[in-house]
């Protein structure tokens, strides 16, 4: 509807991709999940669909997401509407099946709410549009979307004609049937009449209130009754059943009209959710400059990792990094425990924020879009398989390296632990060189120093991205050393400082 997106209908979308792992690697399958499920009912979004490499869109999201942060009122009335679309998805779902009661019809109510709280935003946007007040180009298209999806869906005197055909059916009260018999007074046939001495007909929920079925009004056609026995009350209830079933196609019409716009509403309110959980904890945030994706830039000062962020409730030690111009893969090495892994999450999670036209959660940052996330983590053994550990690992590490390109980013986590630490450096050399010459940008963690302290040369002897060594930094002397979660360039140090990991934690030594 183009309030993601420029309202440039010729331009192609341009998608970033992460895998299923990947979002699992670096924790953001339990992070923006969260964010975007729960908050609005059951239904929830895939999040990984929002991500774009187009930085038109990175800014045009930008000022939309600017001009909301600053109107807590304007907020509000999307919520409103969100919820109201959430229930409207729920609905749909409890009504999907061939079971059909009629006590259920008085749910549909919420389509009364949708009315009403769409109007209320459209109204607000289009005061708002009038006076000069909208300043972002999405919030106008807002405006307008709205505008039209209230004037297709719903009839001009909505409320009144709810009120008519609907309200009698919330609580049933009066009810006329008309029996036809045959020649031997033998009832043949039954229909309802009227409700609370309001004439009932066939359609009416559905005719008068909504923008489909304009029809005449039909009156019940005269069915045979399954059972002489039939009570009045199961009479009813078959016939209400019936004009549920036509409101439940206005229904499934509504939903697929108004579900990109849920959709896009959504989004928006995850990303100022994400914005106030920062804020919470005393995060900062800043939209990084957008570099083009050929330099392969990715330079932030202070970076937090949010996910961390949010469980750990804050406490978390922010890091500088900056990769050269053109692609750089760091080899980090360090102190065991010492936030190796916790850095290189970081990197990605700030990649993908950023690449939904969100906030990144640093001090300052410049960062060119990726067209991919790809991690490479070693996991544990699965003894279903024949292969053995080292053989799932190099599975992993081809399986990476098929979807990875050269502008893509590449996270690699111990990537090779299954063999002698020999063949570890070994296989490890040939992964990274062949990574070294595709151009990749990312990160790799290990404890095989001799592959960080031989970075120069490989710089020398193969062409493509630079390799560079970056150690998490121990403090302190002797058994006293601890690890300061500080990640800076820095030739390795040749231990994880085992024992005194050992010595603190346990008392052993």
């Amino acid at each position: 509807m183009g309030f993601l997106t420029t309202t440039d209908v010729n331009k192609q979308p341009a998608p970033m991709r992460i895998s299923g792992q990947a979002q699992i690697d670096l924790m953001l399958d339990s992070y923006l999940g969260r964010i975007f499920e729960g908050q609005h009912g059951s239904h929830s979004l895939d999040w990984t669909a929002f991500l774009t490499t187009d930085p038109e869109d990175l800014l045009f999201r930008r000022e939309v997401l600017t001009e909301l942060d600053s109107d807590p009122h304007l907020v509000n009335s999307i919520i409103a509407v969100c919820k109201t679309l959430a229930q409207i998805h729920q609905l749909q779902e409890v009504t999907s099946s061939d079971e059909y009661y009629a006590e259920s019809i008085r749910e549909f109510s919420v389509l009364q709410l949708a009315q009403a709280t769409m109007s209320a935003l459209a109204a607000e946007l289009k005061e708002k549009l009038a006076s000069g007040a909208l300043a972002s180009e999405g919030l106008k298209t807002l405006a307008h979307v709205l505008e039209d999806k209230v004037r297709t869906n719903f009839t001009a005197d909505f409320d009144r004609q709810w009120q008519r055909c609907c309200s009698g059916l919330e609580e049933l009260g009066s009810f006329r049937i008309r029996f036809t018999m045959d020649g031997e007074m033998h009832i043949t046939g039954a229909a309802l009449m009227s409700i609370d001495r309001e004439k009932f007909v066939k359609n009416a929920l559905t005719t008068h209130v909504m923008k489909e079925n304009r029809q005449p009004d039909k009156p019940w056609d005269l069915s045979p009754v399954k059972e002489l026995k039939t009570p009045t009350e199961e009479l009813v209830r078959v016939q209400l059943g019936n004009n549920q079933k036509e409101f439940t196609k206005t229904l499934n019409r509504l939903t697929g009209d108004l579900d990109d716009l849920y959709r896009d509403l959504s989004f928006y309110l995850g990303a100022l959710k994400y914005m106030k959980q920062m804020r919470m904890t005393h995060t900062p945030l800043t939209y990084a400059r957008i570099c083009p994706m050929e330099e392969k830039a990715f330079s932030v000062q202070e970076m937090y990792n949010p996910v961390l962020t949010v469980f750990k409730r804050g406490g978390t030690i922010p890091n500088d990094i900056e990769f050269k111009t053109g692609g750089e893969i760091l080899v980090l090495t360090g102190i065991n425990q010492g936030g190796k892994t916790t850095f290189l999450r970081s990197v990605g999670v700030t990649q993908a924020i950023f690449q939904l036209g969100w906030p990144v959660s640093c001090k300052e940052a410049a960062i060119s879009p990726v067209d991919r996330i790809v991690t490479v983590f070693s996991h544990e053994e699965n003894t279903n398989l024949q292969h053995g550990k080292l053989g799932q690992e190099l599975k992993t590490v081809r399986e990476g390296l098929d979807l990875a390109t050269c502008n893509s980013l590449l996270l690699c986590n111990e990537p090779i632990t299954g063999t002698s630490p020999m063949e570890n450096l070994f296989l490890s050399r040939e992964v990274l060189s062949a990574c070294k010459l595709q151009g990749y940008k990312g990160v790799w963690v290990t404890h095989i120093y001799d592959l960080a302290s031989g970075a120069e040369d490989m710089n020398r002897e193969l062409g493509g991205s630079t390799v560079s060594s970056i150690i998490a930094v121990a403090v302190g002397a002797g058994a006293d050393v601890s690890a300061s979660y500080h990640i800076m360039r820095g030739q390795p140090q040749f231990t994880s400082y085992a024992k005194e990991v050992l010595h603190k934690e346990t008392g052993v030594f």
